[in-house]
């Protein structure tokens, strides 16, 4: 994370006195919009969840409005970076985001009732990032987006599990499919191609697949017992 800040840093150094010529009525931090609304949103359902559990749900929540705080510090330089493209009319970042009023309404109980934590099985989060980004590395896109894709149908067979890792390659899915769309209108614009800032927020995504699991991990027994947390509090990411 921290290489990520120093990059996205770099580059808004560039990005940000670009918005005196730009305009800023077409410009939002998106990015920020959309990490600030998840960690409002975890932060008023984590006592819901502990009322709910015993207390048994603080570290899933902890370990969620963690990575949110982490992810905060690094995306305002991803929206100045997208400003100017922005700007320009290109919605980049902005149309790669589901806004977080399309979260599930909470509810207490998953109403398909308790589970077997026996089917609870954790993905092989080595060999799908490895896959992952040696699509990303080839600039195979399509085929990344479809990939992730996979992956998603493979984790909706056991819905009520895995969440996080089921979100963030729904985000990479939607990321990867955007990437050469914005860039075809960046060139267009007879703008710098926005590629690298696409690429540079799609790896930072397919590296969260690691905290991911670990936060799924975590929940699976609350889940089994039939607590919908995490699953309940992602919006559903679809393909552009």
């Amino acid at each position: 994370m921290k290489s990520l800040s120093v990059i996205l840093f770099s580059f808004a150094v560039f990005a940000v006195p670009a918005l005196s010529w730009a305009g800023l009525k077409d410009v939002r931090p998106c990015l920020s919009e959309h990490i600030h609304e998840a960690l409002v949103l975890n932060k008023e359902r984590k006592p819901l969840y502990m009322n709910l559990s015993d207390g048994k749900s603080k570290a899933v929540s902890d370990k969620l409005i963690w990575m949110e705080r982490k992810l905060s510090v690094a995306v305002p330089f991803a929206d100045a970076w997208a400003a100017p493209y922005q700007a320009a009319g290109i919605p980049i970042l902005c149309q790669d985001f589901i806004s977080m009023s399309e979260t599930p309404k909470f509810q207490a109980q998953n109403p398909e009732g308790p589970d077997s934590l026996h089917n609870y099985r954790r993905p092989d989060i080595a060999g799908i990032k490895s896959r992952l980004l040696e699509l990303y590395k080839a600039k195979a896109y399509q085929q990344l987006a479809e990939y992730a894709d996979k992956q998603i149908v493979d984790l909706d067979q056991k819905p009520r599990y895995n969440c996080m890792v089921k979100h963030i390659l729904e985000s990479v899915r939607r990321m990867a499919a955007l990437t050469p769309v914005h860039a075809q209108k960046s060139k267009a614009k007879n703008k710098v191609s926005s590629e690298f800032l696409s690429r540079t927020v799609l790896r930072s995504h397919i590296m969260l697949l690691d905290d991911s699991a670990e936060i799924d991990e975590v929940a699976a027994p609350l889940q089994a017992a039939g607590l919908p947390i995490v699953c309940q509090d992602v919006p559903y990411i679809p393909w552009p």
